[in-house]
This record gives structure tokens, C-alpha cells and sequence, in this order.
């Protein structure tokens, strides 16, 4: 983060006495800058923190953009031109069996987000999962995909959606990789993902499409292994809606 960047944008009470990093924040810009939109939605409406309200603006560092708030969602103000795809969050991963993109990585601000997964290595052949997150909780049932290959796959009201099949510890390239678009993860509708899917083996690399068919809303999502460990990373991005 910047020397600007900050994580909550305060309120103060009557009487109170300010320190002088508390009115250096202030002085120093008019407009709350946030490093990512997971800090800017964490910011506001907590304990000693300002209600997000109609008209509140803000910076971020992630996208070089001006927001503001138009009483139920964030719009870009300027550069006029941000790009087709917004960077909204991205880790990196070692010799995990599982692991979980923040809360509110989907928000309302876009309604479809691109997801690049690439993993490197992983402790034994392996498959590589998805499932969709709201909270703190996977939902594990009603997953409906398929992938395309010279060997087709398919899975029906499954406990997730297989993205990488027979990821393998050796051979010629090892590892695994897939580019998943998933639409319209935060509306109360099912929500779809299709993508193109790379694994060792050749014959399983394909397009994938599938689903999960429910009318919850879901703000992140976990990668899962089918046994072992994996080593990567994931990169998530918004697409720009007009």
C-alpha cells in the first residue's frame, strides 16, 4: 500500500482528542485511498467507522481509478477508460490442500469476474476443484459441469466443479492451469462458469462449462484438492461493465 493507502475510514466523536497520524490521514488527501476493493469494502459501517452513504468517494491503487458511491454500488468515475478487466485480488499458494478467496472478492461492482488459476506442482497425481463461497461457508452440493477433451468428462450434482482432471507430479509439463469466467456470482441465480482447462495428461484438456444450480449469492470461492497438496497461485478480475 501507499503512503496514502488507508484500511478504515473513521468517524470521530465529540471531545475526542485526535492523534497526529489520525490528522495527517486527513490532511494529506480529501478522498480515502484503498489499495484493493477488499480494504475499500471493509473501510466502512464498523465499529468507529463512517456509514458508506450516497456521494462517498474513494481511490484505488489496484486500478489507478477514482469511485464514487451512488447509494448501492461503486462506479468509476475516472480515467475515463479503465480497461476491459479491473485486478481485483491474487495469492499465492504452497503445499495446501485447500485454499479460499477472501469475503467480497465478488461484489455487486461487476457483474462477471475472470479467475486464472495456475498451479505449479502438487504432491501426487490429482485432480483440482471448485467450489463457490459465501462468508465463511463452501457450498458442496448441486454442482452440474463437464469438460471437453479427447476424453470427455462430466459430473451431475456433484460437491463441486472439477477444473484441472489428472493433474501429475512428472512428465514433459506437469502442473495445471485453467482461465474460468464466472457470471453473475452475487445475484440470487445460478451461477455458471465456463472456461478452457489444462492438465498433464492431453487428452484432458478441453473447454469447460458448468454450474451451480441454486439462488444464493456467493462473494468468493475456495480451491480445493481430490487428495494431496498443491502449489500456485489465482489472480481474480472484474469485467468492466460498460
Amino acid at each position: 500500500m501507499g503512503a496514502n493507502a488507508q484500511t478504515t475510514v473513521p468517524t470521530f466523536t465529540a471531545g475526542q482528542v485526535l492523534t497526529a497520524d489520525q490528522q495527517n490521514q486527513s490532511a494529506r488527501t480529501g478522498v480515502p485511498v484503498f489499495a484493493t476493493t477488499v480494504e475499500r469494502d471493509a473501510a466502512f459501517g464498523g465499529t468507529g467507522e463512517k456509514t458508506l452513504a450516497e456521494g462517498q468517494l474513494c481511490y484505488l491503487e489496484s486500478t489507478n481509478v477514482v469511485q464514487y458511491y451512488d447509494g448501492s454500488t461503486w462506479a468509476t468515475v475516472g480515467p475515463a477508460t479503465a480497461g476491459a478487466l479491473v485486478y481485483i485480488t491474487g495469492a499465492s499458494f504452497s503445499a495446501v490442500a485447500s485454499v479460499s478467496a477472501a469475503a467480497s472478492t465478488f461484489t455487486a461492482t461487476y457483474a462477471n469476474y475472470l479467475v486464472l488459476v495456475d498451479v505449479t506442482t502438487v504432491s501426487t497425481t490429482l485432480d483440482v476443484l471448485l467450489r463457490f463461497r459465501t462468508g465463511s461457508t463452501d457450498a458442496s452440493a448441486a454442482y452440474y459441469w463437464a469438460i471437453t477433451g479427447a476424453t470427455p468428462i462430466n459430473g451431475s450434482n456433484t460437491t463441486s466443479i472439477t477444473v484441472m482432471d489428472n493433474v501429475q507430479t512428472s512428465g514433459v509439463s506437469f502442473g495445471g492451469s485453467c482461465a474460468l469466467t464466472v457470471f453473475s456470482p452475487q445475484l440470487a441465480r445460478n451461477t455458471n462458469v465456463v472456461g478452457d482447462v489444462f492438465s498433464e495428461a492431453s487428452v484432458l484438456n478441453g473447454v469447460l462449462g458448468g454450474g451451480l444450480y441454486n439462488t444464493t449469492s456467493y462473494d468468493a470461492f475456495t480451491l480445493l484438492t481430490s487428495t494431496g497438496t498443491m502449489t500456485g497461485n489465482y489472480r481474480v478480475y472484474g469485467y468492466v461493465n460498460s
